[in-house]
């Protein structure tokens, strides 16, 4: 019987695949999408032992431009669009809910046999896909662009890293994504999508905004002060807090705009980062009788 750490395992590789597969599909149909989030981060590290934890969801990005066509794509696929989403983030952000999932949530809601169980984790489909166009809107916006094009299926590792530290609440999950990409990629000067952490992009970013400079730099000082938690191997554990270090030197030496020098003399009197709501995860479709008999 394979353990609870296989199955894990085996379950992420799944919808890494089914990320992959809506990739190739969408590039396809002239719909542009990369991979963003915990999936995202594991595509690019080479440990995946140590990133084998529960991924709930898929995450893309996208473009604002192809917005119409998203809805037609999904369905095709076997998705349906939660219409809850895109009316509370004003069309940012859409969301798609494979049909076994919905199907599954439906029975169970009427106490039936849940007979779509094993069909819907063979698929490794997620509980759903969520679609950010344009810009990730978190605490702080993380504007991609033309920067999704820089690997053919997931975001380049730097603004995976700039997503996770930019988190006001970090939760546990995001800092053992971030420990990952800082233990498996070296910092780099190159902006390329795969194989190293464009650092001089993070820099610019932090320089620019005070706001996202006080919360990244806060961050890494956090996960270097709980690094031992992980009991990570002495060489790793080197790498991580070598690769801290560096990045926050690198930052503070950096030049910072106007606009960040007035924002710092105000400081944390005043928010510096927007509160995040949940979009909901309950599907919002119509589904009729027949879809359940």
């Amino acid at each position: 019987m394979a353990s609870s750490d296989d199955q894990m395992q085996a379950r992420a590789d799944a919808m890494l695949t089914e990320a992959m597969r809506l990739i190739d599909a969408g590039r396809e149909a002239g719909v542009d999408l990369r991979l963003t989030g915990g999936l995202a981060i594991r595509y690019h590290c080479r440990d995946r032992a140590f990133l084998n934890r529960e991924y709930s969801d898929i995450d893309f990005v996208g473009r604002s431009a192809q917005a119409g066509k998203l809805r037609p794509f999904f369905e095709r696929l076997g998705y349906f669009e939660n219409y809850h989403v895109v009316q509370v983030t004003g069309g940012a952000q859409r969301q798609f809910v494979f049909s076994g999932r919905l199907l599954e949530s439906r029975v169970h809601m009427l106490k039936r046999p849940r007979r779509v169980t094993e069909a819907v984790r063979s698929h490794g489909a997620a509980e759903h896909v969520d679609v950010f166009l344009d810009v990730l809107r978190m605490d702080h916006d993380v504007k991609v662009g033309e920067r999704m094009y820089l690997d053919d299926y997931a975001l380049a590792a730097a603004d995976l890293l700039l997503m996770k530290l930019q988190i006001g609440a970090l939760a546990t999950k995001d800092a053992h994504d971030v420990i990952g990409l800082l233990k498996d990629l070296p910092l780099g000067c190159d902006d390329v999508g795969h194989g190293q952490i464009y650092a001089p992009y993070l820099v610019e970013k932090c320089c620019c905004d005070w706001g996202l400079y006080s919360d990244v730099m806060s961050n890494l000082d956090l996960i270097d002060e709980r690094l031992s938690d992980w009991r990570l191997a002495a060489s790793d554990e080197r790498r991580v807090r070598r690769a801290i270090k560096t990045l926050q030197e690198m930052i503070d030496a950096g030049e910072k705009t106007l606009r960040w020098r007035v924002r710092s003399r105000v400081g944390r009197r005043l928010p510096w980062r927007r509160e995040v709501e949940e979009t909901g995860r309950e599907p919002v479709i119509e589904v009729s009788p027949s879809e359940l008999a």
